[in-house]
């Protein structure tokens, strides 16, 4: 017979592999619709969310590139998956813009949006190129709904619905997606709050919502 303290180690086991598992689900569902965009001063994220090729990110990633580009996920190389992008609005206030590719790829992925906000403390993922180091993962934790919430960066002020998180996420995760347990947008990460240690922001998918249907 197995004792209490084999039993319990068992089932840590077989806990963390289905962990694991719905992680790298959601990873591998989502990543091909996850892009980055490139600029001369900036690197930043975005998303895929129609089979027309429009991509969600945020203002601040394009608000100082005159030429910018769209690195797709892919068969093929660098070059090949270098596609030009053309900003069709874009809101400075709530900070989103909406951009469109100019060619697709083959296998292009669209993320769906969730309409349903999480609570505080479900279990949210992000995907996205933290200083650069492309299509990472990590996951987190919502730890409040901020409404009407004000933020700075520079000299520009902002203003929205946001979440605040338990989401590790860094310069050049900006606008790329906050995702629930089904792998479905119900965010665009967005900024971190310097002053304090991991906590980090999203714009809400109520926020997005207004803005695509403005």
């Amino acid at each position: 017979m197995y004792s209490i303290n084999k039993l319990l180690t068992l089932f840590l086991v077989l806990f963390s592999l289905v962990i694991h598992s719905e992680n790298s689900d959601i990873f591998e569902k989502s990543n091909l619709s996850v892009v980055a965009v490139l600029g001369e001063h900036s690197l930043g994220s975005g998303v895929i969310i129609s089979r027309d090729g429009y991509v969600l990110t945020n203002w601040h990633v394009i608000k100082d590139e005159k030429d910018f580009k769209v690195l797709t996920l892919g068969e093929g190389g660098y070059e090949e998956n270098l596609r030009k992008a053309e900003v069709i609005k874009y809101s400075i206030t709530s900070d989103l813009a909406l951009l469109k590719l100019k060619s697709f790829p083959q296998d292009m992925q669209v993320a769906r949006l969730s309409q349903i906000i999480p609570n505080v403390g479900d279990s949210v993922h992000a995907i996205g190129h933290p200083h650069g180091e492309i299509w990472s993962y990590s996951k987190g934790y919502i730890s409040a709904h901020r409404e009407d919430y004000s933020w700075d960066v520079g000299e520009q002020n902002y203003n929205g619905d946001v979440y605040q998180m338990q989401t590790p996420i860094n310069p050049g995760n900006s606008g790329g997606p906050l995702l629930n347990d089904h792998g479905n947008v119900i965010g665009i990460n967005t900024f971190i709050n310097t002053r304090g240690q991991g906590i980090t922001y999203a714009l809400t998918v109520k926020e997005i919502i207004k803005f695509l249907t403005s």
